[in-house]
């Protein structure tokens, strides 16, 4: 079989996970929309991120998922520190990675305490959002001046065209060298 790369095997169980969970169509659009963005430990191999993901999908039971990224090592912004068995673990970079859900707002508890028990989830931030995926249109710049309407801006052109002189090997040495010291 050919393989798939790993943003195509992602797709591919996202819309397979989506498919076996989306419940009626009327009781769906009735429930809450969150989403929960996650750090996983950095101890966490780079193969083992997708068990941990699903761990997390696990925790969601009957939730309809709606969209998902997975997770991608980054370096944050400050140290992260928590108590681990007895001792202090510091993580100055984590996999960072969401997931967009449709949930009832009773089974919510539920989840949390399940995210807070998965010992490889640093942190994580749950927040209620809305079903649309909302992509900010990008904004062109507009300048205006009175100075130049109606005016064609030219760009300078020099009066002599530089003219090219050799440099030796030396030379071009010593000016490299004074740059870096």
């Amino acid at each position: 079989m050919a393989e798939m790369s790993h943003s195509a095997e992602v797709e591919l169980s996202q819309a397979s996970v989506s498919e076996s969970r989306a419940p009626a169509r009327g009781k769906q659009e009735t429930r809450p929309v969150y989403e929960v963005g996650f750090h996983i430990a950095p101890t966490v191999p780079e193969d083992g991120v997708a068990a941990v993901v699903e761990e997390i999908r696990t925790a969601l039971g009957e939730a309809e998922i709606i969209s998902e990224h997975f997770p991608q090592k980054m370096t944050l912004a400050y140290t992260v520190e928590r108590s681990d068995l007895g001792h202090r673990e510091k993580s100055n970079e984590a996999y960072f990675g969401f997931i967009k859900f449709a949930l009832e707002r009773q089974a919510l508890p539920a989840f949390e305490d399940a995210l807070r028990a998965i010992k490889d989830v640093l942190r994580f931030l749950l927040i209620e959002t809305v079903r649309e995926e909302l992509v900010a249109a990008p904004r062109r710049a507009v300048f205006s001046s009175d100075r130049l309407e109606g005016e064609t801006i030219k760009t300078p052109v020099s009066a002599a065209p530089e003219e090219k002189v050799e440099v030796s090997e030396e030379e071009l040495d010593k000016s490299i060298e004074a740059l870096v010291n």
